[in-house]
């Protein structure tokens, strides 16, 4: 998963940023929802047609995304923590594609669309986490969440949706390619399941 090499380039500038919150007392959780925040912010900006300063602020926002984690780390993690971490991202995706069909009904069709192969990738993220969580946080104590592998992480995620701030007008375009992406991802964790729940069991 490109993820991993992304937080590896970024790490220590989102280390930095962190050290700031850790410093200041700020909990991991107040951090996460500050960067929902953003993101509803960022919503409103696109329907007020700022784009560019939109783009800044959703940016910012999986910035402290990135922290957030990093925050917990230092000062204890938690299940609860780590919910809302995952929860809060799934909004703050939902959100962009939402604000250009509010925006222009001409994004309609394939911003739902978009929309709808998101609960591909989330269910199926979620559904993997629940079932692998105990042998994970036995293996990984320092994790509050298992983050099933692939190629549509966040960094993808965030690669497209920032296209749709820079390409408004190829909107429709770009939300057909993340929604096959979207859906080929869905169908590789259902394969990625079938390899490693029940290992025992003939599942058909």
């Amino acid at each position: 998963m490109i993820d991993r090499y992304i937080i590896k380039i970024f790490r220590p500038f989102l280390e930095l940023v962190a050290s700031l919150f850790y410093k200041t007392g700020v909990n991991a959780n107040y951090i996460s929802l500050f960067g929902l925040s953003l993101s509803f912010l960022s919503f409103y900006m696109i329907l007020k047609d700022l784009i560019i300063i939109a783009l800044f602020i959703f940016l910012l926002g999986r910035i402290l995304d990135g922290v957030d984690g990093i925050v917990a780390n230092k000062t204890g993690i938690t299940e609860f923590g780590g919910f809302l971490d995952i929860v809060f991202d799934f909004i703050s995706y939902s959100l962009v594609p939402l604000a250009f069909i509010l925006k222009d009904n001409s994004n309609a069709i394939f911003g739902s669309i978009l929309l709808a192969t998101f609960f591909g990738t989330s269910s199926t993220f979620f559904a993997i986490a629940i079932f692998e969580k105990n042998k994970f946080i036995k293996k990984n104590p320092e994790k509050s969440f298992f983050h099933v592998g692939g190629f549509m992480g966040g960094t993808i995620t965030i690669f497209f949706l920032s296209l749709m701030f820079i390409f408004t007008e190829n909107f429709n375009l770009i939300a057909l390619i993340f929604s096959v992406l979207c859906i080929i991802c869905t169908i590789e964790r259902i394969f990625y399941a079938y390899i490693i729940l029940d290992k025992d069991k003939d599942l058909l």
